[in-house]
């Protein structure tokens, strides 16, 4: 007989340490070359193995994404 697979719960939130979904952003102390330059803020969430561990969802050119530590981007506020 299967057994259900157990999904971790996970906490997500729009905003979170001045950092809002639909914020532009780029990695702090410069952007690396395998990034695209144009970081967009999905949201928040806990990481699937410590609910109180909370990384911010960045998407990168629209298809890389990675979670961030709040240090670890800024926001970026260069004219499109």
């Amino acid at each position: 007989m299967l057994q259900p697979l157990q999904i971790p719960h996970v906490e997500t939130a729009a905003s979170r340490e001045g950092f809002s979904s639909g914020d532009r952003v780029r990695r702090a102390g410069g952007q690396p070359v395998t990034l695209p330059p144009d970081g967009i803020v999905q949201e928040w969430a806990t990481l699937e193995y410590d609910s109180t561990a909370w990384r911010c969802i960045v998407t990168w050119g629209g298809r890389y994404i990675g979670r961030f530590e709040a240090h670890e981007i800024e926001h970026d506020n260069l004219p499109q």
